[in-house]
């Protein structure tokens, strides 16, 4: 199937058909001729298409099915005179232009749409003005790669990767798809030692890394949180309710470390947990209390699924600073009783002077490093109380050179203050952000991949089992 022949197939359904920006009009012609729609308009704001249109239209006798006109758009076109459109051979930029000034003409419409670049841009538009995709197809024509597809009214909920890549063609991975993709990863890996910006190399990486995850079938989503930059990634094994983690990476709130976020998923989901990534720190300008603001947002947003069963946050370094702020200043978040259970991996606590991460607090709070009210206030040992601690799971190592164990040993003694209930591991070796400490997480460095360590996932899965009475 050709694109012409693929734009007629998606007009099957329609009645009359208006192609704006016709040129030939070859798919309105095509779609009459062999898939029953009764008549249409052909437009174009140049003259020169309209003629090429007229000399189709006669070729095929449809003189009297097949209007022309010269139009803007949909400018000169009456909204009752159509029931669907084409758009195509445009850029996704005009695309989307064309439409916005014609909201009202194509609100109750069917749009059969092809953009032969800013797909993702016409997509982000549907969306927003609540139309949802129906059909979705991938094709070369004459060693082209072209994306079609077939829009109508209809409101759901759309994630980042729906836009970028296609709601149905992330989903049905055709050959053509998978054989686009994989070029672009080829290109991608051709440019990148070319690139010096350390910052651009490493968002090439980052699309590359997605890229072979939607390849591979993953099913996840990604959301972007507050308008912002940050974002939360949504790994339901399922449609099952299930109990669900949420895993707040470290980074010492500069960033949220990519060892501690897809290893966690593949170590949690092979355990039958649905599992959720929030990257809180994308943005690094903003200060306290803003990454626990985006943190919290995107648990709430979550926790409306229907598959999240209990709720179980689990924080790694600064990440786990970051989660047990939100659970023991939740009047501050709104975050009353929203989880059931926490795990922390070797987290940062403290802002005692002699153990404190000080990095992840002047990361956190920019020019208020040093005020000692808020270095008060997130030193969290100092707020555990009764009413505010959840059941918690703790594990680190003796030998972190980064964040003191001190910091998870006074965490302890805060919880053993007010009698509230926890299980520690400590264990004897090992450096800091060892995450899952297994291949998967180590990235290369044999020095955190510790057999003896990774089993802290077995262990907190029995602590879940017992808590949760599986």
């Amino acid at each position: 199937m050709n694109r012409i022949e693929c734009i007629a197939y998606f007009a099957k359904d329609s009645k009359y058909l208006c192609d704006i920006g016709c040129d030939h009009a070859y798919a309105l012609v095509k779609a009459i001729k062999e898939y029953d729609v009764l008549g249409g308009i052909a437009a174009d704001i140049a003259s020169g298409p309209i003629q090429n249109a007229k000399k189709t239209i006669e070729q095929y006798h449809l003189e009297d099915k097949i209007k022309t006109i010269v139009s803007d758009g949909f400018n000169s076109i009456s909204k009752d005179s159509f029931d669907s459109a084409i758009l195509s051979g445009m850029g996704g930029i005009l695309i989307t232009s064309i439409l916005s000034n014609a909201i009202d003409k194509i609100r109750n419409k069917n749009l059969i749409i092809e953009a032969n670049c800013d797909g993702w841009k016409v997509r982000e538009f549907l969306f927003s003005n609540d139309f949802q995709i129906i059909k979705e197809e991938a094709i070369y024509d004459q060693g082209k790669y072209y994306e079609i597809m077939l829009a109508v009214p209809g409101k759901k909920k759309y994630d980042s990767y729906d836009i970028t890549f296609g709601p149905i063609l992330r989903r049905k991975l055709s050959q053509t798809f998978v054989k686009y993709y994989l070029d672009k990863i080829n290109l991608f890996e051709t440019i990148l030692p070319k690139i010096i910006n350390p910052s651009q190399k490493e968002e090439k990486r980052e699309e590359i890394k997605e890229i072979r995850s939607i390849l591979m079938g993953k099913n996840m989503e990604k959301y972007f949180i507050n308008q912002t930059k940050n974002y939360y990634k949504t790994f339901f094994i399922d449609e099952k309710r299930r109990p669900t983690i949420f895993v707040s990476p470290g980074g010492g709130y500069q960033y949220t470390s990519p060892r501690e976020s897809e290893p966690v998923v593949e170590a949690f989901q092979k355990r039958g947990y649905h599992v959720v990534v929030i990257n809180y720190r994308e943005t690094k300008e903003d200060q306290y209390p803003l990454p626990g603001i985006y943190l919290t947002t995107a648990i709430k947003e979550v926790c409306m699924d229907k598959r999240v069963g209990e709720r179980i946050g689990l924080g790694f370094s600064a990440g786990g600073h970051c989660l047990l702020e939100a659970c023991l200043h939740h009047e501050k978040y709104n975050f009353s009783s929203v989880l059931d259970l926490l795990i922390l991996g070797y987290p940062v606590i403290t802002s005692d002077a002699l153990y404190a991460h000080q990095g992840s607090f002047q990361n956190l709070l920019k020019e208020k490093s040093s005020n000692v009210e808020f270095l008060e206030y997130l030193s969290l040992e100092k707020e555990v109380n009764k009413q505010n601690a959840l059941d918690l799971f703790l594990w680190g190592t003796i030998t972190d050179e980064s964040v003191s164990v001190m910091n998870s040993l006074k965490l302890l003694e805060a919880y053993h203050a007010v009698g509230a209930n926890a299980e520690y591991h400590m264990f004897p070796l090992g450096g800091h952000g060892l995450s899952v400490a297994d291949s998967t997480s180590s990235d290369g460095n044999k020095e955190k991949e510790i057999p003896y360590i990774s089993r802290w996932v077995d262990f907190a899965c029995a602590w879940l089992d017992l808590k949760l009475k599986k």
